[in-house]
């Protein structure tokens, strides 16, 4: 239990990662999406999601199961939190408040069931496809930021703001993988070498590759290429040797290079790259896991176990389509009794009064009129 306490530091990270890759006039604003919607899924799995999931009682009645609860609620939080990173800047936090509600007791209760008969660990599938899925429908319905394209569609470079805040996250966010796949195992040790190294090397590809493409490693590409590499161990990492967590954590890396420029290309307007990094990255742990796994009986492809693959590729897709279409339905009709997008003129200015009421740098706050905010820059990649 002790490991998987751990795994609610993955929230957390979450939260510096996408306050740290955004602008000052809106950290706060993030921030604290992640923070209080992790505090409504905790609340919607222990009033309806769990019982869901387990088909026993709501508000954890007849159950003593408690670390099961603590494991599911946690993985709720995950899920809720991914899409902040790619619609921070200009979704409105009452929509918000309702996505996590929606998220904890629709959306992810459900994929947990769906996804019982494929081999997915620790939740590359259930979690990780279905947050970055549900982030791709929400940036698809909600749109780009104002300025990040130009009037010829070109790419318009919009600066992080704390570039060591993020990395502060990404260290969190790996030290709590490390309690999501290795918490609930009797080889722990093993779990948690796999997951490390397999992290480790989607941040090295990542490095890699931007060094190769553009002279120069890229901390943003590089932060990203360390969760994909997280991500996409997660579906196989008790079936897999270490060596096997390296290879699928480095493709995970190089995917999410391509990915990231993939969906700038077709205006998905995603700041901190989550997409890319959770649901791209879930959707080859899936696959890979159906390719590589060789442990306790369980055979991925390279070892006979070419129906495994079948299953896991079919599965893969299946919860992406799932995830993105039940929440393109849900922004789309949510949006029209509660507006998703902030007005313009709050989004030009900043999130933090109109939203929160608190401004998260104040010595750098020099209006509070909504047509002359300050601004740290356009965006971070």
């Amino acid at each position: 239990m002790a490991l998987i306490i751990l795994s609610s530091l993955i929230p957390a990270g979450i939260a510096l990662l996408a306050t740290g890759l955004t602008r000052a006039k809106n950290a706060t604003h993030t921030g604290f999406m992640v923070f209080f919607g992790s505090a409504i899924a905790t609340l919607g799995v222990w009033a309806f999601g769990f019982g869901i999931i387990t088909g026993g009682g709501f508000f954890l009645r007849h159950t003593s199961d408690y670390e099961h609860f603590f494991w599911r609620a946690v993985q709720a939080s995950i899920v809720v939190s991914i899409p902040v990173g790619a619609l921070a800047e200009r979704w409105s936090l009452k929509n918000f408040f309702v996505f996590s509600l929606f998220a904890a007791i629709v959306l992810f209760p459900i994929s947990v069931l769906g996804s019982q008969r494929l081999l997915d660990f620790a939740g590359a599938g259930h979690v990780h496809i279905i947050g970055g899925f549900a982030a791709l429908a929400g940036a698809v319905v909600l749109g780009p930021r104002i300025g990040r394209y130009n009037r010829e569609g070109a790419l318009v470079p919009i600066p992080a703001h704390n570039v060591p805040l993020a990395l502060l996250g990404c260290f969190l966010l790996t030290t709590g993988w490390l309690g999501f796949n290795a918490g609930h195992s009797p080889e722990s040790a093993r779990l948690a070498v796999v997951t490390l190294l397999a992290g480790s090397a989607g941040a090295v590809t990542a490095a890699t590759f931007m060094i190769f493409s553009t002279g120069r490693p890229d901390p943003t590409i590089t932060m990203n290429g360390l969760v994909a590499g997280l991500v996409a161990s997660s579906a196989a990492v008790a079936h897999i040797s270490p060596a096997t967590g390296v290879i699928i954590g480095a493709v995970a890396g190089f995917l999410v290079c391509f990915a990231v420029q993939l969906f700038d290309r077709f205006h998905v307007d995603d700041p901190v790259g989550s997409i890319s990094a959770h649901g791209v990255a879930g959707v080859w742990g899936v696959v890979a896991a159906g390719i590589f796994a060789n442990r306790d009986g369980v055979k991925g492809a390279l070892h006979g176990g070419w129906e495994l693959l079948a299953w896991q590729t079919v599965g893969g897709v299946a919860l992406a389509c799932w995830a993105f279409g039940i929440s393109w339905v849900f922004f789309t009709v949510a949006g029209k009794f509660l507006p998703m997008r902030v007005p313009a003129e709050v989004e030009l200015e900043g999130l933090e009064l109109s939203e929160t009421g608190v401004v998260g740098y104040p010595e750098f706050q020099h209006t509070n009129s909504y047509g002359s905010g300050f601004s740290f820059g356009t965006k971070n990649r």
